[in-house]
Formats: structure tokens, C-alpha cells, sequence
């Protein structure tokens, strides 16, 4: 089993949405002008997660330094938070509430939208406007969908996340089957199928189920959601399309995986349903397919990872992931975590400064080889140590046609929905077309109906 940093570490799941539905939020007040007085600045940052905060640590009297030499004096109080992304959301959520929150925070982009809703981030888009690197070398789909409802931009990237089908190709080999990209999930489901009948094991791992919280959704249903013609949510009306044939399709698709045993659903109904699979299945290489990020090339089966895998490199490859139809595959590509400015802090110049240099050259270079993470910007690829690490370089250059889902008010919500809906299917207890028509009553439920649509 992973030790408790490198397991949290790898879970990007959907956090704050279970923190805001246990506390009443109020919305936090507008930033006071401050910083105004020349003398000597302390900026509080809270971050949580061994590795994050060790780098921080390291790297943080460099922007100090760097600061004297530009003739501004701003040092930097470092705030560790809990170590498990539900107490950490739950602690920046509460701190936000009473107006004792860090100047600048880490969080992941999922949770972007439900902190500006909620009027607890600064406003960045007068700053990112007049920052020559945001337009010139931030990848213009991280910058879009950073863009709230509003209009406005509350946080910068911290690192760029790439999401794609990882699978053993040593067990293929062995086995004579094919290591072809699959181009439709017929394909991807008759390859696994050919696995599970002569290992008798399952092959083929999409999250689902209730005790993988967010990541069912993030990690598992939007990767099937994506490859259909449906949309899951409609800008113009700002409402969530709860039914429609794409979503019926992908629970059914689950339906199929399961009958055809290919899908290890004991494992998923566990409290850590990562572990048996993950961490336990695919190392051994009786699990042969499963959704994983970049991060799990490092902390997943890494040498120093929670299940290390020897000869990784040669043991393991990605395909992006196929389409209903067997159009265009593609990978998911999205911000991770970001960074982003309390609306409450007396000093936005130089919590500014701070974001700045953060998500800029040498700090974030390392940053994306200490989580395992793309670069979110398109300058870094001869910037040491990044550039040492051929398979976050090539991983970052499939961003351009990556495909994604950004998170909107009520994505909580549905990822509550999917989740049960998902265990219906995996269970037994509901076919995929009993399954879409439980997943539109519950999510009309929690959504309320007028916020919600049917195709």
C-alpha cells in the first residue's frame, strides 16, 4: 500500500463540493486596496501535500531573493495544510468563510468555480491582461476554461494534467494480442475481452462506483462522456443536459463491460477501491488497461511510486482514449491544480507577485517533475529538470487536441449522480437504460429542475 502523502497526492477527486455541502458559505468580501505602504510585506501561502510543500520550502527564498533584487521587500509565510484533500478542502473553505484565509492557496481547478461563486477569490483578469506570458505561452485551452461564468479569470495554472488508457503491452505481447491504439469501444471492449478469457481475471478498469468519489467522474465517466455526441451541459440555457442518448450509451457501455467480466467491480465497491486495482492488479499485470494521469508514471508505479513497477517503461504504454463511434481518440488534458488569490488579502500587488513567479521558469519546471505533471505553458521543454522527462514533454505536446470538461456550478452534483448510477450498473442491480433514467431523477433532484434539460 502507498503511504499516506504519495496516495493523496495522486487523488485529484472533486474535494471542495463535499466540504461546501456540510458548511454554510457566505460570500467573502472584496480585496482591500493594501501593500500601499512601502514597508515590508509578508505573504501567507498554504499548500498541502508532502512533496508540494517540501518543493516549496526549498524554492520559496528564491523568490525572496529575487524580490530584494527588484527592490521590493516580500517574504513568505508557508501554511501547511492537512494532508487528505477532503480535511484540506474543508480547512481552505472554512478559512475563506471566516475571512482568515491564506493570501494565495493551491487547489484543484474543480474546485475554481465553487471559490469564485462563492466570492472568495480575487479577480486575476486585470492582472493575467497585462502579463505578457499568460497569451504568448499558456496553452489557450488551460486560459479558456479557467474563464468562470462571469467571465472572469480567479486562478492560473499550476500544472497541466494529460489523462489517457495506460496498459501493459508486455501482457499483450505474451498473449498475441494486439497493442494497436483501439479506435472505437467495440474495439477496446473486444481486446479486453480476449484478455479476461485466457487470464480469467479482469482486464479493463473505468472508475465507477460511490467509493471513488470524484474520481469516478474524473477519472473514469467523462473519458466515455467525451467520446459520445452528447454534451453534458448546455452554456446557452446554463443548464445540465441530465438525459440524452450519449449518456444512456455510456452507462450501457458499462453494462457491457461488467457482463463481460472485464470490469473488476468487487474491488471497486471497497472503501479504497485503488488500491486492489491500481496499486495490487495492474502492477501484477492481471489488470492489463486502466485510466491514469502523467502523475502515475511517478507516484503510482514509479521506483519510488506506491506499487513501483520494474522495467516501467518497457512494461507499460498509453493510448488515448477511443470513441463510440470510432472517430478521432483523443486524451484528456486539463489544468490540475491551480493557483489563485484570497479576495480578502491586503496585499493583491505582491500576492501577485508570488502567483506570478509560481506558475513562471524555474519553479514550475520542478514543480511539474516533483507531482509527476505537463507543463501547463509552452516554454518550458529545455528547462531543467522538466527537460530530462521525455514523457511529461510528450504528454504535454498532445494538449493541443486534448479534449475536456471543466467544472461549472452543480458539478458536485452530477459527480454524486454518476457515482450512484454507475454502482447501479456494475452491481447488477440496474441495466444502462434503468441506470440513465435513475442518474436524470437524481441528478433533477439534487440540481433542482429549473437547472437541468433533456435531449
Amino acid at each position: 500500500m502507498a503511504s499516506t502523502s504519495k496516495r493523496h497526492l495522486r487523488r485529484p477527486a472533486l474535494t471542495l463540493a463535499i466540504a461546501l455541502a456540510v458548511i454554510a458559505v457566505t460570500a467573502a468580501c472584496t480585496a482591500d486596496s493594501g501593500g500601499g505602504g512601502g514597508g515590508p510585506v509578508e505573504i501567507t501561502l498554504l499548500d498541502h501535500q508532502e512533496p508540494r510543500v517540501e518543493l516549496l520550502k526549498k524554492l520559496l527564498p528564491q523568490f525572496e531573493q529575487d524580490m530584494e533584487e527588484q527592490g521590493k521587500s516580500i517574504s513568505v509565510k508557508l501554511l501547511e495544510g492537512p494532508a487528505e484533500d477532503t480535511q484540506f478542502a474543508t480547512k481552505l473553505t472554512l478559512d475563506y468563510n471566516s475571512g482568515n484565509a491564506p493570501d494565495v492557496a493551491s487547489f484543484g481547478n474543480s474546485s475554481t468555480v465553487d471559490f469564485a461563486t462563492s466570492g472568495f477569490l480575487l479577480d486575476l483578469t486585470p492582472m493575467t491582461e497585462e502579463w505578457t506570458d499568460w497569451d504568448e505561452h499558456f496553452y489557450e485551452q488551460l486560459r479558456e476554461e479557467l474563464v468562470q461564468p462571469d467571465g472572469k479569470t480567479y486562478a492560473v495554472p499550476r500544472e497541466a494534467q494529460i489523462v489517457q488508457l495506460f496498459y501493459r503491452k508486455d501482457v499483450l505481447q505474451s498473449d498475441g494480442i494486439s497493442t494497436a491504439q483501439p479506435q472505437s469501444w467495440d474495439d477496446l471492449l473486444d481486446r479486453m475481452t480476449q484478455v479476461t478469457r485466457k487470464s480469467g481475471e479482469p482486464s479493463l478498469l473505468f472508475p465507477a462506483g460511490e467509493a471513488w468519489g470524484g474520481g469516478t467522474f474524473f477519472e473514469g465517466f467523462i473519458h466515455l462522456m467525451l467520446g459520445t455526441d452528447s454534451s453534458l451541459y448546455d452554456a446557452e440555457e446554463s443548464k445540465w443536459i441530465v438525459a440524452s442518448p450519449g449518456l444512456t450509451d455510456v452507462l450501457s457501455y458499462y453494462e457491457s463491460l461488467t457482463e463481460a467480466g472485464v470490469m473488476p467491480v468487487d474491488p471497486l465497491l471497497n472503501p479504497e477501491p485503488w488500491v486492489p486495482t491500481k496499486y495490487e492488479a495492474f502492477p501484477k499485470g492481471d489488470l492489463v488497461a486502466t485510466t491514469c494521469g502523467t502523475w502515475c508514471w511517478i507516484f503510482d508505479w514509479g521506483p519510488e511510486g506506491a506499487a513501483p513497477i520494474d522495467g516501467l517503461f518497457k512494461k507499460v504504454s498509453t493510448w488515448e482514449f477511443p470513441t463510440e463511434n470510432g472517430d478521432d481518440t483523443f486524451v484528456w488534458g486539463s489544468s490540475g491544480w491551480v493557483w489563485a488569490i484570497s479576495a480578502d488579502t491586503e496585499n493583491p500587488e505582491e500576492a501577485w507577485e508570488l502567483v506570478k513567479w509560481l506558475a513562471s521558469g524555474d519553479f514550475m519546471a520542478q514543480n511539474a517533475v516533483t507531482v509527476g505533471a505537463a507543463s501547463p505553458r509552452d516554454d518550458l521543454r529545455n528547462v531543467p529538470p522538466y527537460s530530462d522527462y521525455d514523457f511529461l514533454i510528450d504528454a504535454e505536446r498532445q494538449l493541443p487536441k486534448a479534449r475536456s470538461f471543466v467544472a461549472l456550478p452543480g458539478t458536485d452534483k452530477i459527480v454524486q449522480a454518476v457515482g450512484e448510477a454507475t454502482e447501479e450498473v456494475i452491481t447488477g442491480r440496474m441495466s444502462g437504460e434503468e441506470a440513465a433514467e435513475f442518474l436524470a431523477e437524481r441528478a433533477t433532484e439534487l440540481l433542482g429542475e429549473e437547472n437541468v434539460k433533456s435531449l
